[in-house]
This record gives structure tokens, C-alpha cells and sequence, in this order.
């Protein structure tokens, strides 16, 4: 059975879930690095493509049980399926590992709406049936993310949120729109930080001294705690950038774990900074496919 990464962050519990491995274009994934400088860490195939990974942070503590983003799951049609070689998913063999049932989520944060992040909100049953996949969450996303998502008329944005109204539809019962900054239960909270898109936002958990932030798009692997490594999806890449130097900063100062959404090899990460930058001292490393 498959072992999941756990770490204690004072009260809470934080599995750090995957939904498996997916491939996409370095070049969007890296945007204005030059290919022979990121393919020495994230080699492309035939295609261009990198491998990536789908890290979904499940924070618990007491009754409460709050997924961070979901990963693609299984709602691809078969021409997608080869393009980011991801079938089914994994998350929910996690949720079995740690002996959690999906009914048991009692929330889901979204960072964004982009496919490889919402997903897995939804299960694609045999008879071709989205539903839900956590039917007892508040699913929490900021109401601008949804008014961008729902409303693009720019083709850029249209493309990048094409999959949505398969991916809300079954839960748009349980959605609850928040507005900026937000507590969502005392030591979890949603910090908007912009730049990937106009209102994505990160999860932060802090309990004393302890605490992981979770950086979905704004830092998706290691590679991208550098300042300038950016991805060419960013709508915003000197906000980005502003983004990354705040949270990665504060991070280092206070000694606290970051969690990577797409690195192939890296779940989580503790850095120090020294006169040349940020440098990890410890990390969590993915587990094999």
C-alpha cells in the first residue's frame, strides 16, 4: 500500500497527497529560461514535455480535514490523457493509505481553477457521471477566480478555463466564494498573492513556531524558487515575482516548510537564506511511480 508523507505542524497533521504524475511543456512550465538551463534539472522528452507532479496537502487536526487543491483526477477525455499522460489519478489511493474516506474532507481550498488544480473536485463514474468527490466540503475559492473563470471573453483566458463548468458544475452547492484574505479555520489561512492569475491565492498553516505554506503556482517546483524562473502561464510575472520573495523570505525566517504543487521529486522543503540565496536544508521527497 502506498505510504503517504506526514508532517506535524504543532496541532496539525499534514499529508502531503499526490495525485500522481503528468506531464506539460517545459517551455510553458519555465516560460523565458532558456531550455539547456531548466533541462539540466527537468529533462524534456521527445515532445518537450517534463515530468511534474500533483501535490495536494490534506491539513487535519480534530474534526476537521482540509484538502489543498485537488490534481487533475480522472475527468480527462482520451485525447488529453495522452497529452499529459495522466489517467486516473492517485489522490484517493492516498486518502486509503491514510485510512480516510472522501466523505470525511470536511473542506477543500482551491489556489485556482486551472484544470491541474480542480480536477479532481469531480469523479467521472462508468457510465461517463461527473460527481462529486468530496460530497461533505466546503469548497473555498476566491470569488474573483470564479468571476474570471466563468466570465473570460479574452481567448487566452477561455482556453485556460475551458474545463470549468465541468469541474463546478456538480458542486456549486458547496461553493463558497471568499473575498481576499481569510481565516478559514484558527491556524489555516488563504493569502491572495495574484500573478499566475489575477486572484490566486496560497495556504498557510501556522501553530506556534511550526507551519507550512503551501505555494501552489506561484513556486510549482524547486527549480522556481529562483526570482526569475517563472512560468509563461503567469498573467502576472513581476507580481509573481514579488509573490515568490515574500512568501519564500518569511519562510526562511521563520524556519517554517513550503510545499511544492508540481515538482517531480520534491513534496516539501525547509530553506535557509545564506549570502548567495535561499538554500534547502531538508526536504520531503516524492514517492516513485
Amino acid at each position: 500500500m502506498e505510504t503517504v508523507p506526514k508532517l506535524a505542524v504543532g496541532g496539525f497533521t499534514i499529508a502531503l497527497l499526490s495525485d500522481g504524475f503528468w506531464y506539460n511543456d517545459g517551455g510553458c512550465m519555465f516560460g523565458v529560461v532558456p531550455r539547456p538551463l531548466w533541462q539540466r534539472e527537468h529533462p524534456a522528452d521527445q515532445h518537450n514535455r517534463v515530468r511534474l507532479g500533483l501535490c495536494c496537502p490534506l491539513i487535519m487536526r480534530g474534526g476537521e480535514a482540509i484538502l489543498v487543491d485537488t490534481g487533475i483526477g480522472n475527468r480527462l477525455g482520451e485525447v488529453e490523457r495522452r497529452i499529459f499522460e495522466h489517467g486516473e489519478g492517485r489522490l484517493l489511493d492516498g486518502f486509503k493509505a491514510l485510512g480516510v474516506e472522501p466523505g470525511d474532507v470536511t473542506g477543500v481550498v482551491l489556489s485556482h481553477l486551472h484544470f491541474d488544480h480542480c480536477g479532481g473536485l469531480v469523479r467521472r463514474r462508468n457510465s461517463g457521471r461527473l460527481e462529486a468527490s468530496f460530497p461533505g466540503a466546503r469548497i473555498f475559492v476566491q470569488r474573483g477566480e470564479v468571476e474570471t473563470a466563468t466570465g473570460a471573453r479574452n481567448e487566452r483566458l477561455k482556453a485556460a478555463y475551458r474545463h470549468v463548468a465541468e469541474c463546478l458544475g456538480p458542486i456549486e452547492d458547496k461553493l463558497e466564494q471568499i473575498q481576499g484574505d481569510c481565516e478559514l479555520i484558527p491556524g489555516v489561512r488563504a493569502t491572495v498573492t495574484g500573478g499566475h492569475t489575477r486572484d490566486h491565492q496560497v495556504v498557510i498553516v501556522r501553530d506556534g513556531d511550526a507551519g507550512l505554506a503551501h505555494l501552489a503556482d506561484v513556486v510549482p517546483t524547486r527549480s522556481h524558487l529562483r526570482g526569475p524562473w517563472n512560468q509563461a502561464y503567469d498573467l502576472d510575472p513581476l507580481r509573481t515575482m514579488e509573490a515568490k520573495a515574500e512568501l519564500l523570505q518569511a519562510a526562511a525566517r521563520a524556519g517554517v516548510w513550503v510545499s511544492f504543487a508540481h515538482d517531480e521529486r520534491l513534496l516539501a522543503a525547509r530553506m535557509r537564506q545564506d549570502g548567495v540565496g535561499l538554500r534547502i536544508v531538508e526536504e520531503i521527497g516524492a514517492c516513485a511511480e
